[in-house]
């Protein structure tokens, strides 16, 4: 079954989602470190996950809080710099993806907002091969099984998002392997919830055949 984008892109909000609604207002109640605030003024996706490190002190949840504050700092940006949000952003889902599990709060709202940037009209003009690895890494973390099934609406939202970024000229000039990468896994995502669904559609159907 396809997903239908146009609904699960109207979900990529997801206030309603109790992970992502919890880590948004965390994120804006917090004030980010200033050697952070700095990395993410630089732009330098290299420095910012050196930040991120060093003010963890190796600690993964504390890791994870930190990357997304700075997505949520990355989607700010987008108004007036979209190649720089999509720089900070592909730094802090680097972040994210090196411990998904850490705080499934952080990975939701963090794949959420992700999900929201790669997709922005500006972003695929701009910077379509930071577009396109952001929706690679976004997709490898959303897919992983204890997070899909943690926040299967978020999932569901990226994976609506990795598509609209997939098929968009400006990526496909760029990028196309990696293009062609994203349309794979998308599809790959469609045929396994076609194989989930043929036992419920069984079950239903031997239902209603059956003798009363």
């Amino acid at each position: 079954m396809k997903i239908n984008v146009l609904i699960a892109a109207s979900l990529i909000g997801l206030g309603s989602v109790p992970y992502v609604a919890q880590a948004q207002q965390a994120s804006q109640q917090q004030a980010l470190p200033p050697a952070l605030q700095a990395a993410i003024n630089s732009g330098n996706p290299a420095t910012i996950a050196q930040a991120i490190a060093v003010l963890s002190g190796g600690n993964p949840e504390r890791a994870a809080q930190l990357a997304g504050q700075t997505m949520a700092a990355a989607e700010r940006l987008l108004a007036t710099n979209p190649a720089a949000a999509a720089a900070v952003a592909n730094a802090a889902m680097t972040v994210i993806r090196t411990n998904p599990t850490a705080s499934m709060t952080q990975t939701a709202s963090a794949m959420a907002i992700a999900a929201r940037i790669m997709v922005s009209p500006e972003v695929m003009r701009v910077a379509p091969q930071a577009a396109a690895q952001l929706a690679s890494s976004t997709m490898t973390v959303a897919q992983i099984p204890a997070v899909q099934a943690a926040v299967p609406t978020v999932f569901a939202a990226v994976t609506a998002s990795v598509l609209t970024v997939s098929t968009n000229p400006s990526v496909v000039a760029v990028a196309p392997q990696l293009a062609q990468q994203l349309a794979t896994a998308v599809q790959a995502v469609q045929q396994q919830q076609v194989v989930q669904q043929q036992p419920v559609q069984q079950t239903q159907t031997q239902t209603q055949n059956s003798p009363s």
